[in-house]
């Protein structure tokens, strides 16, 4: 007998049925589930879901709200220590970097220096933490930590700044194989291209014993001394003093190195330079000695005036011109000084320093 239309569709109804329970079946396990087992089942799958616990977000939310500084900084190690994986993470080291600012601000650096420090063995190569660690170092002059912080910026981010910092550092701690280091990494910077300070320190350090480099600075201090600006501080008559001085000092160096190589008709240019700036006893005793070394009887009755302003201008220099003049006079005189007060005359009516004569 067939079946009907009616009859047919109860039966794919009851098989669906069917089908659905056994569906729930095994999905729960073989077991029918009540509301209060679903309402476990969601909750576990909604903390799964979660990335941090309820605990640990207020541990973040106290400590990065915490209102005292110092007690903030050790909310924030705390957490790290306690949560080494947590996804709050980028949050507690922008709160921290925050912190590092506000210590920098307020001039706390004793903190700053402590609490980088502190965070260094969660980030051992971050620049940032390095960087608080050397400027709280530099402000509260511990001066080997900034220098052991300092080196390792440079390192990865050189700045004139930063050389100028740790080459003042040396300088205080008079370590003067590393202050000449650091003075060298500073005149590569154009930064300091006016610099006459710098270059006069090592025209200086070598005038005594390497005189061809002690005038090799020179040179450049003078090329600096061109583009130099008068401090704010300094008067005109205190910028102009030391600018002469300066040049005196420089042409005088340029000058002797040309003397020590025999280069008696170009030592005289430059030591007039030297006496254009100041008026110095040496500077017309070695232009008198080249005078003397190139010989002809111009050059040598022009040695006997440079030597005579070399003894009235009553230096350091003053015996050993008397004696170098008088001993040339009377080589040339037949042993005899006759007439050589006219030479001091001429020399005492040009000589002209500083408006005396």
């Amino acid at each position: 007998m067939k079946q009907g239309p009616t009859r047919l569709f109860i039966a794919l109804l009851a098989v669906a049925l069917v089908s659905a329970a056994a569906l729930c079946w095994a999905q729960s396990g073989g077991q029918a589930q009540n509301p209060q087992q679903k309402k476990a089942v969601e909750q576990q799958k909604q903390e799964e879901q979660q990335p941090y616990t309820e605990e640990e977000y207020d541990a973040y939310d106290k400590a990065v709200k915490e209102p005292d500084l110092v007690k903030r900084a050790a909310a924030l190690i705390a957490f790290m220590e306690k949560y080494p994986n947590s996804k709050l993470q980028e949050y507690i080291i922008a709160g921290y970097r925050g912190l590092l600012f506000e210590f920098a601000k307020g001039g706390d650096y004793a903190h700053l220096e402590s609490v980088a420090e502190q965070w260094l063995k969660f980030a051992p190569n971050d620049l940032q933490t390095i960087m608080a660690i050397a400027e709280g170092a530099q402000k509260l002059k511990h001066h080997q930590k900034f220098i052991e912080y300092g080196s390792k910026i440079y390192a990865q981010k050189p700045t004139a700044h930063l050389a100028l910092g740790i080459y003042q550092t040396y300088v205080e701690l008079k370590d003067e194989a590393k202050e000449t280091e650091w003075a060298l990494k500073l005149l590569e910077y154009p930064e300091f291209n006016d610099n006459v300070e710098l270059r006069m320190k090592f025209v200086a350090k070598y005038a005594e014993n390497d005189l061809p480099k002690a005038a090799g600075y020179a040179q450049q201090a003078l090329k600096a001394l061109d583009i130099a600006k008068k401090p704010d501080a300094t008067s005109a008559a205190e910028w102009n003093k030391a600018i002469a001085n300066l040049k005196r000092q420089c042409h005088h160096i340029i000058g002797m190195n040309l003397y020590k190589q025999n280069k008696w008709a170009e030592t005289i240019p430059e030591l007039e330079k030297a006496l254009q700036a100041e008026c110095y006893d040496a500077g017309y005793y070695y232009i008198g000695l080249c005078q003397w070394n190139l010989g002809g009887i111009e050059n040598f009755e022009a040695a006997y005036v440079s030597f005579a302003k070399a003894e009235l201008l009553k230096g350091s220099l003053e015996a050993q011109a008397n004696k170098r003049f008088v001993d040339l006079y009377r080589e040339a005189h037949n042993g005899n000084t006759t007439g050589i007060d006219r030479w001091y005359k001429k020399a005492k009516a040009e000589l002209n320093c500083g408006g005396k004569r």
